[in-house]
C-alpha cells in the first residue's frame, strides 16, 4: 500500500499472514504484527463472547446441521466454531449409540440437546456476534499489517 504523504516506511508484516493467523486464533494477527495489547483484548472478547453463548445455548448452536445459515457466519469464529460443531456431532451420536458413549446418557443428552428456548436463541445469538466481531478483527489485522511504518520524529 501507498503512502499518500510520500514518507517510505517498511513493514516487514504480511497482510495475508496477519489475516489467516487472526481467523486461526482470534487476536493472534494483532499479536505477529507486535499489537499485544490489541491482541489481548481483541482474543479474550472474541473467545469470551463465543464461549459464553456456548454456555447459554449449548453445543446446538454451533450446529452444521441444525443451523447451517448460521454456521457459515460462525466459521469465521475459526476453530473455535469448528470444534464446538464436531464436539456437537459427537455428542449427536453418542446419543444415538450408547453403547459406545463414554460419559454418563444424562450428561450426552445434555450436549446434544437440540431443543428450541429463549435461552438457546440468546446463546445463537452471541455465537454470531462473536464471528461477526472476529471478521472486523481480522479486517484490522490485515490493515494494520498493510500499513507502512511512520517515519520515527528525529529528536533534536
Amino acid at each position: 500500500m501507498a503512502d499518500p504523504s510520500g514518507a517510505q516506511g517498511t513493514n516487514p508484516s504480511d497482510p495475508a499472514r496477519a489475516l489467516l493467523v487472526s481467523w486461526l486464533l482470534p487476536g493472534a494477527g494483532h499479536w505477529v504484527i507486535g499489537q499485544r495489547g490489541r491482541a489481548a483484548l481483541f482474543g479474550l472478547t472474541v473467545a469470551g463472547v463465543f464461549l459464553a453463548g456456548l454456555w447459554m445455548g449449548g453445543l446446538s448452536t454451533v450446529s452444521v446441521y441444525a443451523h447451517k445459515w448460521a454456521f457459515l457466519l460462525q466459521i469465521f469464529d475459526g476453530p473455535l466454531a469448528m470444534l464446538a460443531a464436531v464436539a456437537h456431532y459427537g455428542a449427536q451420536y453418542l446419543a444415538g449409540h450408547p453403547e459406545v458413549a463414554v460419559l454418563p446418557a444424562d450428561t450426552v443428552a445434555k450436549l446434544a440437546n437440540t431443543s428450541p428456548s429463549a435461552l438457546a436463541d440468546l446463546g445463537m445469538t452471541f455465537t454470531l456476534v462473536s464471528a461477526a466481531f472476529n471478521v472486523l478483527v481480522m479486517a484490522d489485522a490485515f490493515y494494520q499489517a498493510d500499513r507502512p511504518e511512520e517515519p520515527k520524529a528525529e529528536t533534536a
